[in-house]
């Protein structure tokens, strides 16, 4: 299960302390205009090492593009790409390989493989969305390309108990990105803050939720029955590690049914598994880092994921509206 979706396919490849990491996307057509600094933006929104809010762990991620791509521009053929590893230490890791960390995947990866790589938790390591952020920067070209109304924007929504204030529907990826933890409430952005380098600094840790919506979308996304947009959307994100849940839509589920559908955001622009044309509205949410301690203390570690996670989130959602789209090319009208 290390390759995503079915007509727009990524396969992902790479530990987090082997040489490299890597993508390889088949299905993208001909002729998407993809150079590589639209990739490179994607990867240096998630690298390590950003703020003293994120790990310290130093990687440039700078990528490689070996093949599917000429003068500018896809080829139809199967894109390659690759980023290096250059700030690996795995020596840190050495007592991995007879204990296992609470939280982690150490003790369920090694009984049901008898085999693993203990440096850095290897392919369980978050380390492997670098590939799918790769991936996702190609999935928006084509979306770019298809459907030139589609904007994609994710914040951090929340920190602990600390919520941001709804954003405008106007929102940005720069404004997003304007501070460390790409909250764009100054005011919450600053107290996440404080409670992240608190965290930190105990060798804690903290969770929250990441919200994302889309505009633009056309009416028809999503296969039925098993494959409504809800449940490919679901399946995508909660494929990213430390997911602990999906919610669709901004509606409050405690409200009697006459309140809940009479506003439309709460349906979160799918409707019966299809995109309805209104924006997409989703909250992700993701659980504190298993890393604590010692461990925390003496190692390169998020104390918290969410602010990075946040082109994780949006990678995964380009990547899934990608496949859906291409689907409705084939299948305009198949039922």
């Amino acid at each position: 299960m290390n390759t995503f979706g079915t007509l727009f396919r990524v396969t992902t490849f790479g530990e987090s302390h082997g040489p490299a990491l890597g993508a390889v996307v088949d299905g993208c057509p001909a002729g998407v205009v993809l150079e590589p600094a639209q990739l490179q933006a994607a990867l240096d929104r998630r690298r390590p090492g950003q703020s003293p809010l994120t790990s310290p762990r130093q990687e440039l991620d700078r990528v490689e593009v070996l093949s599917g791509v000429y003068e500018g521009k896809t080829l139809g053929t199967p894109i390659a790409m690759l980023v290096r590893n250059v700030d690996a230490r795995s020596q840190d890791y050495q007592t991995l390989r007879t204990q296992d960390r609470p939280g982690h995947a150490d003790y369920t990866w090694r009984t049901r493989f008898q085999h693993r790589d203990p440096r850095g938790g290897g392919r369980t390591s978050a380390r492997e969305t670098v590939s799918r952020v790769m991936a996702g920067a190609v999935a928006e070209a084509l979306l770019a390309r298809e459907l030139p109304e589609v904007r994609t924007v994710a914040w951090v929504a929340k920190v602990g108990a600390i919520a941001c204030a709804a954003p405008e529907p106007t929102l940005t990826r720069p404004q997003v990105d304007a501070h460390p933890t790409r909250c764009p409430d100054p005011r919450a952005a600053a107290a996440m803050a404080e409670a992240i380098a608190k965290a930190r600094d105990a060798g804690d840790s903290l969770g929250g939720a990441v919200d994302l919506r889309v505009t633009g979308l056309p009416v028809g996304l999503g296969e039925p029955v098993f494959g409504k947009l809800k449940a490919t959307l679901s399946a995508a994100l909660a494929s990213i590690p430390a997911v602990a849940g999906v919610l669709i839509g901004a509606g409050d589920l405690e409200k009697a049914g006459s309140e809940f559908h009479a506003d439309p955001s709460s349906w979160g622009g799918i409707q019966g598994g299809l995109s309805n044309g209104q924006p997409l509205e989703l909250r992700v949410l993701f659980k504190p880092p298993s890393t604590l301690r010692e461990h925390a203390l003496n190692g390169r570690h998020d104390p918290c994921v969410l602010p990075r996670a946040v082109p994780i989130v949006e990678a995964m959602v380009s990547l899934t509206l990608a496949d859906a789209w291409l689907s409705v090319l084939a299948h305009p009208h198949r039922s």
